[in-house]
């Protein structure tokens, strides 16, 4: 039988056990067996009569063998199988990224050449298991491409407004008393949309109040199309739409009326009709027993309803680390099933008879199981609940299987299951900040773990110093604060990517507010979710509604004093370096992991390297934004587009906004560092002495193209251009087509004739640029360009090709008129 010294050394990583020989065992590869260091090198260090080249050769040999060394003792322990899901991944973000749409024939064809050359291979380890990494790649494009094709969700493809009539699929109440509703679209009229998206998702003023979950909707709305990133790099709502099946957004003009519509089709989906009418049952009752942000804390706790909870809360929970708690994560799923299994294993330890003859450890973990099923229904099964109870699965098996639960091992088979489920996830943040904050923690566990075996067996009396009562008390503290640090530090990288934000008193935070969650809120959110058909759920959940509170009064607490953690926008390349850094730390085991260091110095050097822009142009054109000597930024409208203008206040790390100055007004011209304005155009000095003009009347492009030396055209038309050849034209056909435009100017160049001489080359140029980040130097200036979306060619983003500004058409009048209300006027907020 196998000793606990033994057991503790099989490796967890290990996947297949040892197997007799045989058709499964000729299938595999040999196993790996490590190379012997040479025991001859020690003594020839010694030796103090070598030279400098002989010491040189000597520490080199000695570097090479340490390497070799610590590479097999990695491999030995399992480091292809935490490889694999790694490069299946990056299978997705390559198929993901790509400014084609790969053909099926392709693909499977090279799958099946390296599947064919992998099974020759089998007897060679390291080029059996690298050709198993580029399956690994290869299965990653094909789930990314899968996905892309099962979803198909037809978006829609011009600002519309039109009477539409829908099925309620969900209801969520906001803060400001409006209503937000997801409707199965199943109508439209005046005009008929030849190409409707199925589902919308739509917001109303007011709604009928015996609107549930599958009642009609009847109402004029105005749809709009999901927009691309509001700058490069960012949060691309039309991809996401894409793959949530949200094909446009809106509002009802006016409240909805009831409609009489067809129950949906399906037992799918008449199951998920009955778990969202279900959510919105415990949410009410949630808030009939708590009321104000409490019951909207606690919604969203147990029902993931979060848009009753009000901006304050949100900046307050973000400021002190806490706002991981208000998705349903990895700490709801563990909590609630740890909550489950220790009450029944409890339970059973009240009939001794049956625990001693039974192994009622895993009847527990399968009834958690099925209860985490259940959480997983009443949390609304977003993505982010979704990986969890991929998790949760995994760990729960593993307790089936007599393994360790919490293991590389697991965290890497959870993270292929959910690559293979939901690809398009892996872009991210919620992905991304989970898997890398579990992997941090459990490599940070097993490297303590591994310390403290070390200082025991160098230890004669292990008991020889008892803990005091003061340390026994530290301990959780020091414990928590350890995890709060080290996920963190892990999942601050992609924190301070997506959101241009980190939370530097989040230990604090989360020192003071996790003892209170674990105890006081989540078990008492799983018994009052229990007790709830009993209508005996009142206690539980003010119990529930006391934790809330303080958990608010810590996070408002926290956040009175935390500085600002806003780093500004972090360029592309620090990402990928810090990622292979995050990578190697927590997959290496050795002193390998130390090759992370030159790599996050060179993220470092990069994002202080990166010059912010120069010049930021919206995707609709109509909001021009230029950076000044003291990092405020002079912008073309009064009363700039909220959403885009603090988006990007925070990534640049804008003080100010400097407004137009308007010379029809016959007002003095206070700065000369600001837009001037007068009669549809508008000019600003650059640095490097020239000029830049904006307009959006036609009559006024002939005089921009004379005065501008970068011109930006907001007008309709196609493939708009000036005819002096030494000006930077941006049209609104561009911008419409390859999303917000960041440019940073370059020096000016020799200009190259042969180039513009060839009109083909300027023409194929204009519209479709493969590349994001591109450099004009036909201009006579090195000018570098960098759009949002690139060219339009990948499903999430074939619905810009239908927009009227695309395809050269003015707005709507109606469009017209909301504009012209919007940025009417002269009050001007300097400060967002």
């Amino acid at each position: 039988m196998t000793s606990i010294r033994e057991t503790q050394e099989i490796s967890e990583r290990a996947f297949v056990k040892d197997m007799s020989a045989g058709l499964e065992r000729a299938l595999l590869p040999e196993p790996w067996l490590p190379k012997k260091v040479s025991e001859d090198l020690s003594p020839a260090l010694r030796q103090s009569y070598l030279n400098r080249r002989e010491r040189l050769s000597a520490l080199r040999l000695a570097m090479q063998c340490n390497l070799t060394d610590a590479m097999s003792r990695e491999i030995s322990r399992g480091l292809f199988f935490l490889l694999f899901p790694i490069f299946m991944g990056l299978g997705a973000v390559v198929y993901f990224t790509l400014s084609f749409e790969p053909e099926w024939l392709p693909v499977f064809s090279i799958l099946i050449i390296l599947s064919v050359v992998r099974f020759l291979s089998r007897r060679h380890f390291l080029q059996a298991q690298l050709l198993t990494l580029a399956v690994a790649l290869l299965l990653g494009t094909i789930a990314g491409k899968f996905e892309t094709e099962r979803r198909a969700t037809q978006l829609l493809g011009s600002e519309v407004s039109t009477r539409i009539t829908g099925r309620v699929a969900a209801l969520e109440y906001r803060d400001n008393g409006s209503w937000r509703v997801t409707l199965d679209l199943l109508e439209t009229q005046r005009p008929k949309l030849r190409y409707a998206p199925q589902r919308i998702r739509i917001t109303a003023r007011d709604i009928p109040a015996r609107t549930t979950i599958g009642s009609g909707l009847n109402g004029f709305a105005r749809l709009r199309v999901p927009s691309g990133p509001v700058r490069p790099g960012n949060y691309d709502f039309a991809f996401h739409a894409y793959f949530g099946g949200i094909g446009a957004n809106g509002f009802f003009l006016g409240t909805p009326k009831i409609a009489e519509v067809p129950e949906p089709d399906g037992f799918p989906a008449q199951t998920a009709a009955a778990i969202a009418q279900l959510r919105v049952h415990v949410s009410e009752r949630i808030a009939e027993v708590l009321s104000g942000e409490d019951g909207s804390v606690a919604a969203a706790l147990i029902a993931g309803e979060r848009a009753g909870i009000s901006d304050e809360t949100n900046e307050d929970l973000r400021k002190a680390g806490l706002a991981h708690i208000l998705s349903i994560s990895g700490l709801h799923m563990v909590l609630a099933a740890g909550v489950v299994m220790m009450s029944l294993r409890s339970l059973f330890a009240l009939f001794p008879a049956f625990s001693a003859r039974y192994s009622v450890k895993k009847y527990a973990a399968f009834l958690s199981l099925l209860s985490c099923t259940f959480y997983l229904a009443m949390s609304g099964a977003d993505v982010a609940a979704q990986r969890s109870y991929v998790m949760i699965v995994v760990m729960l098996c593993a307790l089936l299987a007599d393994r360790a639960a919490i293991s590389m091992r697991n965290l890497a088979i959870a993270a292929a299951a959910m690559i293979a489920i939901s690809p398009h996830e892996i872009l991210g943040p919620s992905f991304q900040m989970s898997f890398s904050a579990t992997a941090g923690l459990i490599a940070a566990f097993a490297w303590w773990s591994d310390r403290r075996t070390s200082r025991q067996s160098a230890t004669e009396d292990r008991r020889a110093q008892p803990r005091g009562m003061i340390a026994k008390m530290l301990i959780p503290a020091v414990a928590t604060g350890a995890t709060s640090l080290v996920a963190g530090v892990a999942s601050g990288i992609f924190a301070a990517y997506h959101f241009n934000n980190t939370a530097p008193l989040g230990m604090i935070g989360n020192v003071l507010a996790l003892p209170v969650i674990s105890i006081l809120v989540m078990p008492f959110a799983v018994l009052s979710l229990l007790l709830m058909p009993l209508q005996l759920d009142w206690l539980p959940l003010q119990i529930m509604g006391f934790g809330v509170l303080l958990v608010r009064y810590i996070a408002s607490f926290v956040a009175s004093f935390s500085p600002d953690g806003n780093p500004g926008v972090m360029p592309v390349m620090t990402l990928i370096l810090w990622t292979i850094a995050l990578v190697m730390a927590v997959t290496f085991t050795t002193k390998l992991r130390w090759l992370s260091l030159p790599l996050i110095v060179a993220g470092l050097v990069v994002f202080m390297r990166t010059p912010m822009p120069d010049i930021l142009i919206s995707e609709d054109a109509k909001f021009v934004a230029v950076r000044l000597p003291d990092g405020s930024f002079a912008v073309n409208r009064n009363r700039p587009p909220q959403f885009t203008a603090q988006n990007w206040q925070t990534a640049y790390l804008i003080n100010e906004f400097v407004p137009p100055q308007i010379i029809s007004k016959r007002i003095a011209i206070s700065r000369n560092d600001s837009f001037i304005c007068e009669e549809g155009l508008c000019t600003i000095s650059l640095r490097g002495g020239r000029t830049l003009a904006y307009t959006a009347e036609e009559d006024m492009q002939e005089t921009a193209c004379n005065i501008g030396d970068v011109v930006v055209l907001a007008i309709a038309g196609k493939n708009l251009s000036c005819e002096r050849q030494s000006s930077l034209v941006i049209d609104r056909q561009e911008l419409a087509l390859k999303g917000t435009l960041e440019i940073r100017l370059g020096q000016r160049i020799e200009r190259d004739h042969k180039r513009l001489s060839n009109p083909e080359l300027s023409k194929d140029d204009k519209v479709y640029r493969f590349a994001s980040t591109e450099h004009r130097n036909d201009m006579g200036y090195a000018d570098k360009l960098s759009f949002s979306v690139d060219a339009p060619t990948r499903p999430w983003h074939l619905h810009r090709l239908y927009s009227r500004a695309a395809r050269g058409l003015p707005e709507r009048e109606y469009q017209k008129r909301a504009e012209t209300r919007n940025s009417s006027g002269s009050n001007y907020p300097q400060k967002f």
